[in-house]
């Protein structure tokens, strides 16, 4: 059976026997996997040398089998285990929130290197970056743009007009991007957004998440973007993601009817 190394991030384990775990993993060359680690299970209330933890960087090496979608994990080498995560629940759930959105958006075996690196770049602004929330937007709509569920962040979908041009703005998720006001009023559905909210998440679509660290949003904003983001997200899903429960806008995200 042949062996293979690969950068991943963990997204998830469970409990496989008193020694081991399955492990989720998000991999540059292989993408989401999922190994039986035998050996690396914390035991005794203290961290095995082999342990594996969650939202954490490795090199890892493992045996793809053939015939079975659970892989062997045979070493795990750490490249960064962003020490914040551990005690700022801020930064953990943002974080967390990104692990749950590549797990839930990504098939098994369907590698996006683009996607990877994303990731890393965005768990490293919410790990050093004391503004979290900027990070965690641009991962999500880059994450969609890659995926191809990037919505019409330019044009309403209907009428096609420029959004720069228009001074009332919904976002439906049925129809797959901003509608204009006239347009709204004749299909129904979706959430207002303030048309300076949208403009900015295209921007964050195109923008290089490598210098995000220079961007500066107001945080009303990114309230708005985060709020259509969820909705949208919710209509891709059909379901909400658990670490919305810990993050300050659960109670605002709309239920698609």
């Amino acid at each position: 059976m042949p062996v293979f190394k690969t950068e991943a991030i963990v997204l998830g384990r469970t409990d496989y026997s008193n020694s081991s775990q399955i492990v989720t993993f998000y991999t540059r060359n292989h993408g989401k996997i999922r190994t039986i680690a035998k050996g690396f299970k914390r035991s005794s209330g203290k961290r095995s040398p082999k342990a594996v933890d969650l939202l954490t960087h490795y090199q890892i090496l493992f045996i793809k089998k053939e015939h079975s979608s659970l892989h062997i994990l045979t070493d795990a080498i750490l490249q960064n285990n962003y020490p914040p995560f551990r005690n700022d629940l801020d930064k953990y759930y943002k974080a967390s929130c990104i692990a749950e959105l590549l797990n839930e958006f990504t098939e098994e075996d369907a590698s996006s290197g683009p996607l990877f690196d994303i990731c890393l770049h965005a768990l490293s602004g919410i790990s050093i970056h004391a503004d979290t929330i900027v990070p965690l937007l641009a991962f999500e709509i880059k994450m969609l743009k890659i995926l191809g569920y990037l919505p019409e962040l330019r044009h309403c979908v209907h009428c096609k007009n420029n959004i720069q041009y228009i001074s009332r703005t919904y976002f439906s998720a049925k129809e797959g991007g901003v509608i204009c006001n006239e347009c709204q009023e004749m299909l129904k559905g979706g959430i207002l957004v303030p048309v300076g909210a949208v403009l900015i998440a295209r921007r964050l679509a195109d923008f290089n998440i490598q210098r995000m660290d220079r961007v500066k949003i107001q945080s009303s904003i990114c309230i708005e973007i985060e709020k259509m983001l969820r909705y949208y997200i919710v209509f891709i899903l059909n379901k909400k993601l658990n670490s919305w429960k810990y993050m300050n806008l659960d109670e605002n995200v709309l239920w698609v009817p």
